[in-house]
């Protein structure tokens, strides 16, 4: 048997280790320069039966941060509108889940300030992630990985995952059609922000697992509070926007992400 120049041995050895403990996509962002560079736009589309309100965007050009109110839900913004006109913003939405006490229901970050507590339930299944130049969306079992390595400025826990890596998720609810509030990216710099008009977990997460929308080629997706808490707002220098998406019934939230110029 032949043998192996030492320096050889050690390249081949560091690439294999290198492709072992490469970070899988969307957990850091592919420097994937060729992609087409989007503009905010909204977009009503049906997938599988479902109507959603779409905003899609590019994080090279935006920038999605958190905004969670730390007296608790409405004690500074009662609507995703209000905090959107208010900060200049391209759309806002609803985010995580909160408790009755009005403390958020999973771990929070914003401004680089951790709140809540990590939540082991399907609720705060996975997470939203970023720190300015890398965006992500990713399982709940790498957020100690992603909070140590990335320092995210802004992070929100919340769930279920709807889609993750381009696959379905077992187990998702076939039971209470209601209005949803989601979040989804090709893995790289395009993303969405949606709003289901009516569905289920299951009938959601069907209409968007490998299907290209708006766009984007969706890779992972991950739902946020819905129900009475669903809000959307689409400022009028989105293309196609000037929207509003929010039931009269609906129940002030704790938090909101925020979609801004970058």
């Amino acid at each position: 048997m032949s043998r192996q120049h030492p320096l050889i041995a050690a390249a081949i050895s560091l690439a294999l280790s290198a492709s072992i403990h490469a970070a899988p996509k969307a957990l850091v962002i592919d420097e994937e320069d060729n992609q087409p560079l989007l503009q905010p736009s909204y977009h009503k589309v049906t997938s599988n039966g479902v109507r959603l309100h779409l905003v899609s965007f590019d994080t090279r050009n935006c920038a999605l941060q958190v905004i969670d109110q730390a007296s608790g839900p409405a004690s500074q913004w009662s609507t995703a509108s209000s905090v959107g006109k208010a900060k200049s913003a391209h759309a806002c939405i609803n985010a995580g889940f909160f408790n009755p006490d009005g403390s958020p229901l999973g771990l929070v970050i914003a401004d680089g300030k951790p709140r809540g507590l990590i939540n082991n339930s399907s609720l705060g299944a996975g997470f939203f992630y970023t720190n300015g130049k890398q965006s992500g969306i990713a399982r709940k079992s790498d957020l100690s990985r992603i909070r140590s390595q990335l320092v995210p400025t802004y992070l929100l826990q919340t769930g279920p995952m709807l889609s993750y890596r381009k696959a379905a998720i077992s187990g998702l609810s076939s039971k209470n059609p209601r209005t949803r509030s989601f979040l989804a990216t090709d893995g790289s710099y395009h993303w969405l922000i949606g709003y289901a008009e009516s569905a289920t977990l299951e009938q959601l997460g069907k209409a968007l697992t490998g299907k290209r929308l708006a766009n984007v080629n969706i890779y992972h997706a991950i739902n946020l509070d819905g129900g009475r808490s669903s809000d959307l707002w689409v400022s009028p220098s989105v293309q196609n926007g000037d929207k509003t998406f929010r039931a009269l019934w609906n129940k002030p939230v704790r938090n909101f992400l925020l979609l801004t110029k970058k």
